[in-house]
């Protein structure tokens, strides 16, 4: 395959040997450091390892309930669900684009300075498509891994909690009361004045509704 991403660093070695931009030095020592460049490729960090989902973006603070962890998995496993969409249209538009590309490649005709810079332009052009679609087959791949990740801390939070999975705001009520304490006990251990005050006032809010609701409920 073309855009096999095994080829990434060698395509990119060879490009780089065809138009000398190297000293003999330099080159050498990037010969060398092929493997380790293609490794370095290939298990680079694109997106959020599980520990940065799991104690960064879901951290007790800020979800402190399972129903909020869950419903927070729901809108990032969209967002990347969505853009591993968007990405597979753009590759698709991307491979559209290298079949023309080495088509007018081909039909560059003649030994003219003109028609030798102009291939060379071309050449180019097919070279950085080829390289953009090796980049996007990784994404893609990063993406599939954190889609699985955001499902299985879903699955975990099923196991510790009975909350409504369709309907996002029944759990909201409990969940930001429990995250505004928490917030306010952060604001006043490191001095964080409009934390304090923002988390309060939200808190105030809702239970001042809450309170009045069950007020009408009862009949007073």
């Amino acid at each position: 395959m073309v855009n096999d991403i095994k080829k990434y660093t060698k395509l990119g070695i060879t490009k780089i040997r065809d138009v000398s931009i190297l000293e003999k030095d330099d080159m050498n020592t990037i010969a060398k450091l092929t493997g380790e460049l293609q490794r370095v490729f290939e298990v680079k960090q694109l997106w959020r390892t599980e520990t940065e989902i799991r104690y960064s973006v879901l951290n007790d603070v800020s979800f402190p309930t399972p129903a909020s962890k869950y419903w927070q998995c729901i809108r990032e496993q969209n967002v990347f669900w969505e853009e591993l969409v968007r990405t597979a249209m753009t590759y698709q538009r991307l491979q559209g684009e290298l079949d023309l590309a080495e088509i007018e490649y081909d039909e560059i005709k003649g030994a003219s300075k003109k028609s030798q810079a102009l291939r060379k332009i071309k050449d180019a052009e097919i070279k950085e498509k080829q390289f953009a679609l090796m980049r996007m087959r990784l994404e893609g791949h990063d993406r599939v891994r954190e889609i699985g990740l955001w499902e299985k801390i879903k699955e975990e939070q099923l196991t510790k909690g009975d909350f409504d999975i369709s309907d996002v705001n029944k759990h909201q009520v409990e969940s930001y009361a429990k995250r505004w304490k928490e917030e306010m006990k952060v604001g006043q251990m490191t001095n964080q004045a409009d934390l304090y005050r923002h988390s309060k006032a939200n808190l105030e809010t809702m239970e001042n509704e809450q309170k009045k609701l069950t007020e009408e409920e009862n009949g007073n």
